[in-house]
């Protein structure tokens, strides 16, 4: 796999149902184990996410892949909505992009901050890159990691 390819583009109207399929099919086993999956509040959740903090749509050779959402919120590197559709995981392109999101917090001398739902295997890649386990609340784990120092 060329990780070259890998790419993130803005996310216009057109790509709204695509995000929602991505989210659903990257987190929808996890929702369904804690609440069930309701169609209608994941699509109110989704609307009212996507108005709120769209994110950018991960593209492989221009292909969409996933989303991502890493931005500078609040004094810290957010980084939210980030889905790769099962068949493209496990293939770096998670890494790939959070080494060049985690390099944007550390030029911008940012902490960078996640939130998951507990019991998400995605835990191990944040790990890998330096985040630690700051809290847990009812279903969720967040975590966060300092900035590296920056040449």
């Amino acid at each position: 796999m060329d990780l070259n390819l890998v790419t993130l583009t803005p996310a216009t109207d057109d790509d709204r149902e695509f995000s929602y399929q991505a989210k659903k099919a990257a987190e929808g086993d996890y929702i369904t184990a804690i609440w069930g999956w309701n169609e209608q509040i994941q699509r109110r959740f989704h609307i009212r996410a996507w108005e709120e903090r769209r994110p950018d749509i991960i593209r492989y050779d221009g292909k969409p892949v996933g989303t991502l959402y890493a931005r500078e919120e609040e004094g810290c590197f957010h980084i939210r909505q980030f889905f790769i559709l099962p068949e493209w995981q496990r293939k770096g392109i998670g890494s790939c992009l959070l080494e060049r999101v985690l390099a944007q917090a550390d030029r911008t001398g940012l902490v960078a901050k996640v939130a998951f739902l507990k019991g998400n295997r995605v835990q191990s890649l944040y790990e890998r890159f330096g985040f630690r386990l700051t809290s847990q609340r009812d279903n969720f784990c967040f975590m966060q990691r300092q900035p590296k120092e920056t040449a």
